[in-house]
């Protein structure tokens, strides 16, 4: 994990790739660092009362990962790019989601350990829940508003954002 500081500037870097294969795995490896990096932040800091500084440095990269491709669901582009920037979205909004009962939906795709967001506790600079959860909130309603603006998806990834919502 400590390496990962290496990779991310690469993954950001691969996003905007013109091989649409490398740009989509670029989101899959991003994703599944982000949710990595995001329980071990929580796991440290509801073990020790603190995150270790290189921890927090990384996720500084995975913050600018993530509005990378946030820009990437927003912006017009190749649909299966997008499939998966959407489907980032949707793992960005179930991990910081409190009032979920299904726990299977708490797990972020690929990741063996349940993350929750009460796992966090108030205080640190870095992880504030609130501050978590309302951006969640903010982008579940940028999804929603997918749905109110006809042709502002394709047909695929309307039905992607139907499901998941």
């Amino acid at each position: 994990m400590e390496n990962c500081s290496i990779l991310i500037p690469v993954l950001l870097g691969l996003l905007r790739d013109s091989d649409s294969v490398v740009a989509r795995e670029s989101i899959v490896s991003g994703t599944h660092l982000y949710c990595g990096v995001l329980e071990e932040m929580a796991l440290q800091c509801h073990r020790r009362g603190k995150v270790e500084r290189w921890l927090e440095g990384l996720w500084i990269w995975m913050l600018k990962f993530k509005d990378a491709v946030f820009a990437i669901a927003l912006e017009p582009g190749p649909v299966g790019i997008k499939l998966l920037a959407l489907k980032f979205l949707e793992t960005y909004i179930l991990l910081f989601t409190t009032e979920t009962t299904d726990s299977d939906r708490l797990v972020a795709e690929g990741s063996r350990r349940l993350f929750n967001i009460s796992w966090v506790a108030g205080g640190h600079p870095v992880l504030d829940p609130v501050s978590l959860m309302s951006d969640a909130n903010k982008t579940l309603v940028i999804l929603l508003d997918f749905l109110w603006s006809p042709g502002s998806l394709p047909g695929a990834l309307m039905i992607a954002v139907v499901n998941w919502l």
